[in-house]
């Protein structure tokens, strides 16, 4: 369940969203001077808002040859929760052939940044953990070799970011449909942050540890909550050692943090694919529906794929030796279904499971109801879509907790291990109609439901922080992170910095509209924050924009250009800046990453005084 939340204005505010068509505005304007004196925002300006609830349930339809089913309507789909039917909402489709808009963009000025994609961007978002804890050196080989194959041929357009569980979790590549990108994360030759070569310590530290991974699962949940839409989680390890379906005989503190796991992972729409990449186990069998009968392999991993046919859907293999292999494939496919995902183990053909995954998992229908059942007690509620037709599979998760959305939210423990600078870092606390602290997170994708232009450049020369800088450098982050209560923040000892200036330019109106009536300056916010190698914050700053905006006077923005200017001190060892806007009247967002350092320019421009 989420909260949903709808805007009442009493009076028309202007929202900043700039199409593509305006690129032109954006990439043309003139650098900004100093900003004049600070304006006061209109004190009648006034926003209403009020929460509802909504169910938000993402089903995957898949064929009798396990291929998604497309061009059906709302009517197809029936929905009961704990057997009792509700009225589907809205209903929205979603295909792998879906592309956000994106625009030819002529060469930018040196440092001269726009969140425009410049090819379009297809399905949801995917995130692929390699869990080298849990997994065989041999096996660990295996999975890199196949996922090279894969990011070699992977859907166009599809965005991936990349995390690895080693000696703690790292985020290794952010979100990108960069194939090089992607590639350079994986391959142990890399000069860039990448998959480490072998984890010596595979298959042993930390293996079968369920309170580690339900951290794990935990924080990834946190990065990707906010984030609008369906994120598609894939689990490549040799080892499942969690759960996400609790039981009575579960001690009170499993119970309480396999909910949270769960709740997390709704909350951010996470669908989990767990992948087995041990291959085809000793043991495992298969009943081919024409026969009845099962075929054994008892090839670690056999060079030869598994016959199609014998590869039923729907039905689990039965080892007829020991229970350890079918109690460990069922807690897979109870992970699956819990989250609306679907669980890939006994097939050596690791790359195929990968296009498989990307394929179901951006080929969905997203259904959304008002549950009839108005107590709001904690309690699991069970979900049942059923389909019109027969012989087809829904993914789908099956369940909720029925908690109260009014309590705020707390972030992700980062007790599995993960080293301080990690990209384990505690998520922050959100507001529920903040979409800001989501995008200022290192990796997170590129935002352009408000369109702008940053020319971001050196102000003066490094220097050694003053006082007052390292007193902002402590005070800053605070906004993005959460630090503990009984783990105060060090003071910091000076470091050498470089500020910074960014300019900001938006368009207001359309170029076409009438210019003898005086622009009205947005509400906006502007947000900057520095990174180091390993994804730790270094500085991080927010601003309303109507403290700083020069030609917001009426009358004296004719075209309707907007331009905000922020400064930022960033310590030398930053490797990355993401910017960001937010329209505080809509919650529409803008934002991207830059990388460090920047390209060397004229002195001219760097010669701005703080």
């Amino acid at each position: 369940m989420r909260w949903i939340t709808f805007l009442i204005r009493a009076r028309f505010i202007f929202s900043v969203v700039i199409s593509c068509l305006c690129a032109g505005y954006l990439l043309t304007a003139q650098p900004m001077q100093s900003p004049p004196a600070p304006q006061k925002s209109a004190a009648s300006d006034l926003v209403l808002k009020t929460i509802v609830r909504r169910v938000i349930v993402d089903v995957v339809v898949t064929d009798a040859n396990d291929k998604p089913v497309h061009d059906l309507t709302q009517k197809d789909f029936s929905v009961t929760e704990d057997g009792v039917p509700q009225r589907i909402l809205s209903f929205d489709v979603h295909d792998l052939k879906s592309e956000s808009d994106f625009a030819n963009l002529p060469p930018l000025p040196p440092n001269t940044f726009v969140n425009i994609p410049s090819a379009p961007e297809r399905g949801p978002l995917y995130v692929l953990l390699l869990d080298l804890v849990n997994t065989g050196l041999d096996s660990q080989m295996w999975a890199r070799q196949q996922l090279l194959k894969f990011i070699r041929d992977r859907p166009a357009g599809t965005r991936f970011a990349i995390f690895v569980l080693a000696d703690g979790l790292h985020l290794v590549e952010g979100f990108t449909d960069d194939k090089e990108k992607l590639f350079a994360a994986v391959d142990p030759g890399s000069p860039k942050a990448h998959i480490p070569r072998v984890f010596l310590n595979g298959a042993n530290a930390g293996s079968g540890d369920p309170v580690a991974m339900i951290s794990v699962f935990n924080f990834i949940a946190q990065y990707l909550d906010g984030l609008p839409g369906r994120k598609n989680l894939m689990w490549f390890s040799g080892g499942f050692p969690m759960r996400l379906n609790a039981n009575d005989n579960d001690p009170p503190d499993v119970q309480d943090d396999i909910r949270k796991a769960l709740d997390a992972l709704v909350r951010a729409q996470v669908a989990v694919y767990p992948i087995d990449v041990n291959g085809i186990t000793l043991g495992d069998s298969y009943r081919p529906e024409a026969t009845g009968g099962h075929l054994v392999y008892v090839a670690a991993r056999s060079t030869v794929p598994l016959p199609a046919q014998t590869q039923p859907r729907g039905v689990s293999p039965l080892p007829p030796i020991g229970t350890g292999i079918m109690m460990g494939n069922m807690n897979l496919d109870n992970i699956a279904q819990a989250t609306g995902g679907r669980a890939f183990y006994s097939r050596n053909d690791l790359e195929q499971i990968l296009i498989d995954a990307t394929n179901l998992g951006a080929n969905y229908y997203t259904l959304t109801y008002a549950p009839t059942n108005q107590s709001y007690d904690g309690k699991l509620r069970k979900i049942k879509i059923e389909f019109s037709k027969k012989g087809y599979q829904l993914d789908y998760r099956r369940a909720y907790y029925a908690d109260d959305l009014g309590l705020p939210t707390t972030p992700a423990s980062s007790d599995h291990g993960a080293s301080r600078k990690s990209a384990a870092t505690e998520p922050a606390v959100a507001e529920p109609d903040d979409s800001l602290y989501a995008y200022m997170r290192p990796g997170a994708p590129m935002a352009h439901q408000l369109f702008f232009r940053a020319h971001i450049y050196p102000v003066g020369a490094p220097a050694l922080a003053t006082a007052a800088q390292m007193s902002n450098l402590e005070a800053q982050p605070a906004y993005f992170r959460v630090r503990r209560k009984n783990r105060p923040a060090e003071p910091l000892s000076s470091v050498p910095l470089q500020t910074y200036a960014i300019d900001y330019t938006f368009l207001t109106s359309s170029p076409k509209a009438e210019t003898n009536q005086p622009t009205r300056p947005p509400m906006l916010e502007v947000a900057a924050g520095a990174f180091d190698a390993d994804g730790g914050m270094l500085n991080g700053m927010v601003q309303s924009s109507v403290q700083n905006s020069p030609g917001s006077r009426a009358g004296q923005n004719p075209r309707g250009i907007f331009r905000v200017q922020q400064q930022i001190d960033v310590p030398l060892s930053a490797t990355s800046m993401r910017v960001a806007v937010r329209d505080i009247s809509t919650d529409r967002i803008g934002a991207m990453e830059v990388s460090l350092p920047l390209a060397v320019e004229a002195q001219a421009q760097a010669a701005t005084p703080k």
